[in-house]
């Protein structure tokens, strides 16, 4: 299920589900012995707020995405007198919520209007929304530009993504609207130098911005404003995936420039046959791996293969000579030219 994979993933499973686990024993947090009509009810909120874990990326998007100058007393407000608690009133709310379709859509993972009210308050609370963020009222949500594709939409921890120079890099738009001067990219609610061409629309991000986004792991809401018309667009989001750790070549010794390979595949093949067929009919392999320089070529069995080394942490390589490998093992080798590496990947098995 969509939804659980989202929590389970950003770490944050008790959405909806298990605010008991969250809060800890019921003697000590009042939000298990305040009624939502009760004198203290707000203070109780902002205390089980305050206690939120796992809102470091959920949080601040809800924070940009509520209509609310004061999410947690508009949540509060909400809420139903018929729980004994807040606790039980919470979860009363949330599943009407869902009954109801007052979902928050968060690259495609659903959460309540109720939940993202607490994970904003929470955010406000913790610090990890901006100043001031919460009293700007928000751009009216509406799709005004047609995004055909869109990039990057993910980057490895510490790399600069779709390098500009001198530490600036950037995101591009291809797009079938017409655009205006007003329009901005926006990054975690943060403008982007945007510039625009005939169909693209181009951000970059300053390099002390970049080296906050790509410092550590997480997501990151792209967002497309028209401040003429004061409406706002999703675009997606930038994931910054942890940095894996580098290789061990076959002497023992790290590799200064490919990390830890993943899979790969297609690691059998019949004698013949085009695996993994291509376009053009040759043969292809594809391998993961969280780095690997420009200039890296993958070897089979001391054939050189045509490689690409795409922005997306993976590898492919054309096997044109398929027809001609006979039964039996061949080993695959990443090379590295400028460097001289070479790192063992595995065998491809023909029978």
């Amino acid at each position: 299920m969509k939804r659980r994979e989202f929590t389970r993933t950003l770490g944050y499973g008790w959405v909806g589900l298990n605010l008991t686990f969250l809060v800890g024993c019921r003697d000590d947090n009042p939000a298990f012995e305040v009624g939502p009509g009760e004198d203290g009810a707000v203070a109780a909120l902002e205390a089980l707020a305050r206690e939120l874990k796992g809102i470091e990326f959920a949080g601040p998007v809800c924070a940009r995405r509520v209509d609310s100058v004061d999410p947690l007393a508009d949540l509060h407000s909400s809420l139903p007198e018929t729980g004994d608690n807040l606790i039980e009133a919470l979860r009363l709310r949330i599943a009407d919520d869902f009954d109801n379709d007052r979902i928050v859509d968060i690259d495609g993972w659903k959460i309540s209007n109720s939940e993202c009210l607490l994970m904003a308050g929470a955010a406000s609370l913790q610090g990890l929304a901006g100043e001031g963020e919460l009293a700007q009222k928000p751009f009216l949500e509406e799709d005004f530009m047609e995004i055909e594709l869109w990039g990057p939409d993910k980057t490895l921890q510490g790399e600069v993504f779709n390098p500009l120079g001198n530490g600036r890099g950037g995101f591009w738009l291809r797009v079938a609207s017409p655009v205006n001067g007003s329009m901005r990219l926006r990054l975690d609610g943060q403008d982007l130098a945007t510039h625009f061409e005939p169909g693209v629309i181009t951000a970059s991000l300053d390099p002390d911005f970049m080296q906050e986004v790509i410092s550590d792991p997480g997501l990151h809401e792209i967002v497309l404003v028209d401040k003429s018309r004061r409406l706002q667009q999703a675009v997606g989001f930038l994931e910054v995936v942890e940095r894996p750790p580098m290789a061990t070549l076959s002497d023992g010794s790290e590799s200064a420039v490919f990390c830890e390979p993943g899979n790969w595949g297609p690691q059998v093949a019949v004698v013949g046959e085009a695996f993994n067929r291509q376009p053009d009919g040759s043969a292809g392999f594809w391998l993961h791996i969280g780095c690997a320089p420009e200039s890296a070529v993958m070897v089979l069995d001391g054939v050189e293969l045509p490689t690409t080394v795409r922005s997306d942490m993976m590898m492919t390589a054309r096997v044109e000579h398929f027809e001609t490998l006979a039964r039996g093992e061949y080993p695959l080798v990443l090379v590295d030219p400028v460097s001289g590496e070479k790192l063992p990947v595995g065998e491809l098995t023909v029978q």
